[in-house]
């Protein structure tokens, strides 16, 4: 099982409907994919200098299941027409678990 965690900090400008949309379509992306076997997304409730906005927490059955979300068409329209509007800084990872 491989883990994909994301770490999200939202550009000042970004608006409250670009961010409900961006979720949206985060939760879109995952509900929809055959290779995401589960997920978490969630908004942070602390604070501090090295804080992130959201979390998206995402589990695939392995590496190859994970890249070929990312090279999917839907995850690349995702990152055009969402994620590219509201990121101003992503932290990511990939663990075996």
């Amino acid at each position: 099982m491989l883990r994909h965690i994301v770490l999200v900090s939202f550009k000042p400008e970004a608006s409250e409907t670009q961010l409900a949309a961006w979720r949206a379509a985060v939760k879109n992306l995952c509900e929809t994919s055959e290779e995401v076997l589960s997920f978490t997304l969630g908004t942070n409730v602390g604070s501090g200098p090295n804080h992130h906005d959201a979390a998206l927490v995402a589990d695939f059955e392995n590496i190859d299941a994970f890249r070929r979300n990312v090279s999917s068409d839907i995850h690349k329209a995702y990152v055009e027409d969402h994620a590219k509007h509201v990121t101003a800084k992503l932290a990511a990872i990939q663990h075996e678990m």
